[in-house]
């Protein structure tokens, strides 16, 4: 190369530090008059070099990430200078471009653009084509049209993240439109547009959330189909998780029978529930596997449980004092924002007393522990009356303050108090004193101790196994042994660990929390070591230690695209072990695929805010919505969708339908028949009528509850109807559809729907946190069973005393078919009322 020297002008000789400007070996180098030199490797450059003549003299600016401005120099040679700058510049420039679009076509045209990519392209061609920009007229002196085009459509973009999103439907386009005919073919029924881009994303992370009936497992199928055939990744690569067996089983054989209709020579992905991946990862592990019994029998572990609580309290009169202390939920009474208020409550206690608080519940309880015969009078004058010592037990509820419940004074409680010693005093009887400050301040069980030792009263505790016998003659240990497996399950199925327990018991705001914690610490010890002894795992182990066994590297990971069915039901445990397997494997794409509105497992673990804070909790993703049914007709939809839509938690959806009807299809009946209140005949009745128009169509009777179907079904046993007939609970039929659905029980009450029942607040505190709007899995839960049927879905509630769901369908104008005159005249009364 030759050399192109520039020196300073005449002026410059004055002003400049500099002696001499010259390109050697690929970079520029100034030369200082004090012999000292800097150099720039033009590769480095970002831009061209801009020369600017002066009256005097010249100035060259680079532009190399900052500006750096030669000044002073000989015009002429300056200019010369610039000149085979920008031409060894745009040898270097026409490799970035090639460069760019070399990245471009590997991660954006013959891909789908993941977001870990678009570091790369931000680095490599983003940040070129901002260049670009900032003076196209010299690019365009130096470049080739073809490059020059490239960059001018990029730079169409105005930010790095409008590029990604039109590099990525310019992707999407051309796929769809290559690949339209197998999209038409791979599933029974043309894939919906919605469907194919379900298929095309394959981003690091991609949510579909799918309506009900709009054909998600199509898309799992063929997108897995999708991979192979038209990406030709390998089926050993692909990876699909099922909720559950029967699941797994129907995507295998929906796989399998597509591509037989199809014609193709494909073998089968690995589809597996998240157990049987656990399984197959630990056996990777040449792990000896024994599945322990309580995994699949629920009566030996129940058996164990019961067995072991037993021995406990015997054996140990710490635990068992805990646990009497808690064999009911806390109630404060004068703390009406206590979250574990509970109205109404009646308690059994030990001695087999029926106490109505909390506090006297306790008291008895004690009495009862220290071998202390008591009465209850719970009257104006005394709680209870110890009949061995002739002594009278009144308990105060009233604070130090001297409040007690709402509407009442002090000036009252304090005349009250005061009107009871006096009473005892006239009778000279002994009279022993609790408040309700002594519960308040823990100080409850030392009062009557203290109290009652002033009288004499020999304070012995009884003996632990006569305790345990007599828990065992009540119901309360039955009871509370399904309490604590309850939550048992919930610490095994979120992995809890010792101090996670107790923080959410302490976050929840039950009372007892340290002493729950105790109790549940000691279970969850007794019975991984249950499970240690057996040598054996249980289900949740299977996940936990699969994830384990991946994280230290002894497991490898081969799939490259992972599908989950479901999500919405996905709990923590099974999301880490997701987690694990995508940063351990060769770089998988995820792509879950569930429904937020049908999330109804939180029982079992399922955690829907993995889903509704996908973005949050799991990461950035493309997010595709299935918004056409093939199910059900608009009525059912616009009904139950906007029934499932009250809670703005979740994601909104706008669903149409294959099928169009001009009348509404979820219809509202009442339970009498001939005057009388009878669920079972009215269904029978409804069955006659859909049998009268259709012998063939088949009809599905849904409850809440289970033994509500069973009276159906007893009922309609001797009945031999030609349709075909299922009785499922509403949890029991996600996944399942019939031509008409007929579902009962939408009264008011803890067995009603919703259920106003709070469930178990200690078993609530451990399950997944849930979204905080009112009946919101209930809610679901209704959605779930409208959107069973395909033609027609049927209501049946109590004239009266129905439930807030029959309530908010009639007063807020769904468009539902009131076929029943009781509830027509109620509607029209509060329409007249409102008028009026």
């Amino acid at each position: 190369m030759a050399q192109f020297i520039a020196t300073p002008s005449g002026l410059g000789r004055f002003f400049t530090r500099i002696s001499t400007v010259t390109i050697k070996q690929n970079s520029l180098v100034i030369h200082f008059k004090n012999n000292t030199s800097r150099a720039y490797l033009i590769s480095d450059f970002t831009n061209f070099s801009h020369f600017k003549k002066g009256l005097f003299s010249g100035k060259i600016t680079l532009n190399h990430g900052t500006k750096t401005v030669i000044s002073f120099l000989n015009k002429k040679q300056a200019q010369t200078l610039s000149e085979q700058l920008n031409s060894v510049f745009s040898n270097y420039l026409e490799e970035k471009v090639n460069t760019a679009k070399t990245l471009v076509k590997r991660y954006a045209t013959n891909e789908y653009l993941r977001d870990s990519n678009v570091p790369v392209l931000k680095s490599a061609v983003f940040s070129l084509v901002q260049q670009y920009g900032a003076s196209p007229s010299l690019w365009q002196q130096y470049l080739s049209i073809t490059d020059i085009k490239f960059l001018t459509i990029l730079s169409s973009s105005p930010t790095a993240a409008h590029a990604t999103e039109q590099l990525r439907k310019t992707y999407e386009q051309k796929t769809l439109a290559a690949r339209a005919d197998f999209y038409n073919v791979i599933e029974s029924n043309p894939l919906t547009q919605e469907q194919r881009l379900g298929v095309i994303r394959n981003n690091d992370k991609n949510l579909v959330l799918a309506a009900a009936g709009t054909g998600k497992t199509s898309v799992i199928v063929a997108k897995a189909l999708d991979l192979i055939v038209q990406e030709g990744v390998k089926p050993e690569h692909i990876l699909i998780l099922a909720y559950n067996k029967n699941a797994a089983n129907e995507l295998t054989e929906r796989f399998n029978l597509r591509v037989q209709q199809a014609n193709l020579n494909v073998t089968p992905p690995t589809i597996l529930t998240f157990h049987a991946l656990g399984l197959k990862l630990l056996k990777s592990d040449n792990k000896t596997l024994n599945l322990s019994p309580f995994a699949k029998d629920a009566l030996a572990l129940n058996k164990w449980f019961t067995q072991w609580l037993g021995n406990t309290l015997k054996t140990d009169s710490r635990f068992c004092k805990t646990f009497v202390e808690t064999l009911y939920e806390p109630n404060d009474s004068l703390n009406t924002a206590t979250k574990t208020a509970i109205k109404a409550q009646i308690y059994h206690t030990l001695s087999g007393l029926k106490v109505s608080s909390y506090q006297h519940l306790l008291i008895a309880n004690w009495l009862y522990m220290y071998g202390i015969e008591h009465t209850y009078q719970n009257d104006d004058t005394a709680d209870f009356y110890l009949p061995q010592h002739n002594i009278y037990l009144v308990h105060f509820a009233i604070d130090r303050q001297g409040n007690s419940a709402q509407n009442i004074t002090k000036s009252h409680n304090s005349g009250h108090v005061k009107s009871v010693r006096a009473h005892h005093k006239k009778h000279g009887q002994m009279l022993v004193q609790t408040f309700h400050y002594n519960w308040q301040e823990s100080q409850l069980e030392q009062r009557l101790k203290t109290q009652l030792q002033k009288h004499n009263v020999n304070i012995k505790p009884l003996d632990n196994h006569a305790v345990y016998e007599r828990l065992s003659a009540t119901e309360l240990l039955k009871q509370n042994i399904n309490k604590y497996l309850n939550c048992l399950s919930a610490i095994r199925g979120e992995h809890l660990s010792s101090s996670q327990i107790a923080a959410r018991i302490a976050k929840s705001g039950i009372i007892n929390h340290k002493r729950y914690t105790t109790l549940l610490v000691a279970m969850q010890r007794a019975y991984a070591e249950k499970l240690k002894e057996q040598g054996a795992i249980d289900f949740d182990d299977m996940i936990t230690s699969a994830e384990q066994a991946v994280k230290s590297g002894k497991v490898s990971v081969p799939w490259r695209h992972i599908l989950v069915d479901e999500f919405q039901d996905i709990s923590c445990a099974r999301m880490a072990l997701l987690n694990t397997l995508i940063k351990s494997g060769p770089q998988p794409c995820l792509t879950a695929v569930g429904d937020d509105w049908q999330a109804i497992y939180r029982f079992s673990g399922g955690n829907l805010a993995l889903t509704t804070r996908f973005n949050d909790l799991i990461g950035s993703h493309s997010l595709t919505l299935l918004q056409k049914t093939f199910r059900y007709n608009n009525s059912i939809s616009e009904v139950a969708g906007r029934f499932v839509m009250q809670n703005p938690e979740q994601y909104k959806k706008h669903i149409t339908t294959h099928t169009q009807v001009s009348t509404p299809q979820v219809v509202l009946l009442d339970d009498l028949h001939q005057g009388k209140k009878s669920v079972a005949l009215k269904v029978q009745q409804i069955i006659a009528t859909i049998n009268k128009n259709n012998s063939t169509a088949s009809i599905a009777v849904l409850s809440r509850y289970r033994f509500m179907l069973n009276e159906v079904e007893q009922h309609l046993a001797g009945n031999n109807f030609a349709n075909p007939l299922h009785f499922w609970t509403l949890h029991g039929a996600k996944g399942l559809e019939a031509d008409y659905c007929i579902i009962i029980g939408f009264e008011q009450g803890k067995l009603g729907f919703p259920s106003n029942n709070p469930g178990n607040l200690l078993v609530e505190a451990l399950l997944p946190t849930q979204d905080t709007f009112k009946h919101s899995e209930e809610r679901r839960l209704l959605y779930v069973g409208i959107t069973r049927a395909k033609h027609k879905s049927y209501l049946i509630a109590p004239p009266s005393g129905y439930s807030e769901f029959i309530s908010e369908l009639i007063n807020d104008n769904y468009p539902i078919d009131i076929a029943s005159n009781l509830f027509a005249k109620q509607t029209n009364s509060r329409i007249s009322k409102d008028n009026g």
